[in-house]
């Protein structure tokens, strides 16, 4: 149920055209659930994803795909990607390091920060992506080199975004926060003789973080896009998207002080000492929920500003009736500024810092009086990423072989500039304070003792042409068979300024990636699937080139993957189940110091397998649910040629990646003017090291909504999150883990005409 006449208006118009959305928009009696009819899923399932050169649906793709739909995202009222993310299992975030906030998902124990794409384009920039211009998030799970080009290991993210409509519908809501804030969003959509279709999508927040101290977002976008149908055949889009971001970040808490791994023969591996003395992995450190290390005031206050700018222009034609060209030419900039505070550097109430092996006189060291040291450092950070897209989908038959061929080209050019400040070091003594009870940094200056204002820098300048090509080929109503492969060649200059001094290196990488699969269906409502497939990780992945890699091929990895997908009751419900393996063939791994061989090496070895399960649709015409569960086994099987010490993480667990991890969402019609819902989410304790001496425990965490549609016009709508006020952590790394926000409520109130 839409719980909106605006949007059921363009939901008559997507399935039955102008008529029928004239016959919605001009009907006086209140309309409910249409999109249930419409879908016949409740509107929590999606049939087709917003990525052109993926044409075939996905009931019919060899992978397995997750959706979190409008319908979804609109219940839970999510407002952030990492919102809408924590409906599907098996991803994790990554906590902001080295300046790098924003987006970090980790999928199936693979980093996927460089891997996010809107409308089917890289989406660059570390920032939080906001939801306020987005219709779906859609996951493709394992390796999709072959589709998104470098990285995509654990899997790609595509956000689709809110694109004119065929349509005349205006929806505007206001939202009210318990932990103190307010939110406002407006979606508003025209036509103009048949021809032209506009829309604008417009918000604003300034939301505190539920019992995290000093924690706020203020942000505000704009997202106006029109469609022109030049003719019968052609079709042209042009978009932009602004998104403005000022708030006080959050580097959580750190960890109580680690065990070491031991490295003597008798127990190589195993860990020893720690904060209990007994080799126990360590959590976070238990202090209060509302702990908080930053710096508030003074000169140089702990703060995040972006300024996000896309500018997209999409041509369609129609070449003839089985031949489809679609070219986009999208223009993205990303500015930020982060100053931030990580709590580094336990030590005793005298400020000495714990050594590490710690002491065996500070086992189990009261906590009350620990002091830390605050870590302060302000990055600036300026991407920009000119692309251009070229596709063309092909669906033909050669005898009784039906083919749905895509072929495409894509060229881009990135570039990224840095500039780092150190503002304060843990070791100084002005830069700690209290462990349990962080004091008034005021008194301080605002600043803590700076230690030095010489910046770091560096700049990278990429450029990456791809060419790529599939088939799938349906052979009769029992087999599908199906082959796409990929070409990346990325060049790249990087020159920095460290301390040691300025460097300039260089580096150009292909990459060959593939994927091949079969479909078998042995009824019209089941498809039985295995694939395998490859994914490439450069060393200029992520814009930044090292002279101990910059030599080295890129990082190969392969995943096979088996797999049922099945409509059941008449089609409502898709359920599907997959296993899988990844694995990483050729990890880059550091060297013994006294060998004769290079700083890095081409030599690890890392294994992730497991199986998913996921259900999603309309149980009845009044229960919706969508679900997931995902086990993960994962594994350091190598490090190469690495140092003793290094050696010690073989037959660890991969960072980050938790053996069970389970996502829930359902709602029930109470009445047709009456929905609510409800959702769970669960992850295992995980390890947050490569060497898995520090760790996140395992949580449930729980939400509910109600609303209400009063007038065809008017609605309310209750969220209540985290029912049952659990302390767990949303972002995690070795360096520190990030607390969730406590229990909080959004009451909203949306309008549609």
């Amino acid at each position: 149920m839409t719980g909106s006449w605006g949007v059921t208006v363009g939901v008559a118009s997507a399935f039955g055209g102008p008529a029928l959305a004239q016959q919605a928009a001009t009907n006086t009696e209140l309309e409910l659930p249409t999109v249930q009819v419409q879908d016949n899923t409740g509107g929590f399932v999606a049939s087709t994803t917003g990525v052109a050169r993926l044409p075939v649906p996905i009931f019919d793709m060899a992978q397995q795909i997750n959706v979190v739909t409008e319908e979804v995202i609109r219940q839970q009222n999510v407002t952030t990607l990492d919102q809408a993310l924590r409906n599907i299992s098996g991803i994790t975030f990554s906590a902001g390091e080295g300046g790098q906030q924003g987006d970090n998902p980790i999928i199936r124990g693979f980093s996927s920060r460089g891997d996010i794409f809107r409308d089917g384009i890289r989406d660059t920039g570390w920032y939080t992506r906001d939801m306020f211009n987005i219709d779906a998030v859609e996951v493709f799970m394992g390796p999709s080199s072959f589709a998104f080009g470098r990285g995509s290991t654990g899997g790609a993210i595509n956000m689709v975004s809110k694109l004119p409509k065929d349509a005349t519908f205006v929806e505007g809501d206001v939202t009210g926060y318990t932990s103190q804030g307010w939110r406002t969003t407006l979606d508003a959509n025209g036509k103009y003789n048949d021809n032209i279709y506009a829309r604008i999508n417009l918000m604003a927040q300034d939301i505190d973080t539920a019992d995290r101290d000093n924690v706020t977002t203020g942000r505000w976008g704009i997202a106006p896009s029109v469609t022109f149908q030049l003719n019968d055949r052609t079709k042209m889009t042009a978009s932009y998207y602004y998104q403005y971001e000022d708030g006080v970040p959050d580097y959580g808490v750190p960890y109580l002080p680690a065990p070491t791994t031991s490295t003597s023969p008798a127990n190589f591996g195993a860990t020893v000492g720690g904060y209990y003395g007994n080799g126990q992995p360590t959590t976070p450190v238990p202090v209060n929920r509302s702990n908080w290390y930053g710096v508030t005031n003074g000169p140089l206050p702990d703060r995040v500003t972006t300024n996000t700018s896309v500018a997209t222009l999409m041509l369609e034609h129609e070449l003839n009736d089985w031949v489809t060209l679609s070219n986009g030419t999208r223009y993205t900039s990303n500015d930020r500024m982060a100053r931030v505070t990580a709590p580094r550097t336990l030590g005793t109430a005298t400020n000495m810092a714990f050594a590490s092996p710690l002491p065996a006189q500070y086992y189990n060291y009261p906590v009350s009086l620990m002091t830390i040291g605050r870590q302060r450092f302000q990055t600036t950070t300026d991407n920009t990423n000119l692309t251009n897209i070229t596709d063309m989908v092909a669906k033909f038959n050669t005898g009784t072989f039906e083919h749905t061929l895509n072929a495409g080209l894509e060229i881009a050019h990135e570039t990224r500039s840095q500039v780092r400040y150190n503002l304060c070091s843990q070791s100084v003594v002005a830069c700690r304070t209290s462990l349990a009870f962080p004091s008034d940094i005021s008194a301080t200056g605002g600043v803590g003792g700076y230690t030095s204002f010489t910046p770091t820098s560096n700049n990278t300048d990429m450029t990456n042409v791809a060419l790529y090509a599939g088939d799938q080929i349906k052979i009769n109503k029992y087999w599908q068979v199906m082959a796409t492969g990929r070409w990346d060649n990325a060049n790249t200059e990087y020159d920095a300024i460290t301390a040691t001094g300025p460097s300039a290196l260089q580096n150009s990488e292909s990459m060959f990636n593939y994927r091949v699969g079969a479909i078998f269906s042995p009824v019209e409502t089941v498809n039985i699937y295995l694939t395998y497939g490859t994914s490439s990780n450069p060393s200029s992945e992520y814009g930044v080139l090292d002279s101990g890699t910059v030599t080295l091929a890129p990082e190969t990895n392969t995943t096979l993957e088996a797999g049922v997908k099945a409509q059941v009751l008449d089609g409502r419900v898709i359920l599907t189940a997959s296993a899988f393996q990844t694995m990483k063939t050729n990890t880059r791994v550091p060297t013994d110091p006294t060998s004769a061989l290079p700083p890095t090496v081409l030599g690890g070895e890392q294994e992730v397998q497991g199986f998913s399960l996921s259900a999603g649709g309309a149980i009845t015409d009044k229960w919706n649910l969508t679900a997931s569960y995902t086990y993960l086994q994962s594994e350091i099987l190598s490090v190469g040629p690495g140092s003793l010490a290094n050696q010690t993480q073989v037959g660890k667990q991969l960072p980050n990646t938790p053996p069970n991890s389970f996502s829930m969402w359902t709602s029930y019609n109470i009445t047709p003017q009456f929905i609510v819902g409800g959702g769970a989410t669960y992850n295992d304790d995980t390890f947050a090291n490569t060497t898995n001496t520090v760790y996140v425990p395992s949580y449930w965490a729980f939400d509910a909504m109600a609303s209400y549609q009063f007038t065809k016009n008017f609605q309310l709508q209750l969220n209540v999150y985290n029912i049952t006020d659990e302390l767990y952590y949303a972002q995690y790394y070795g360096g520190h883990a990030v607390p969730a926000a406590g229990r909080y409520a959004a009451l909203t109130a949306r309008a549609t005409f």
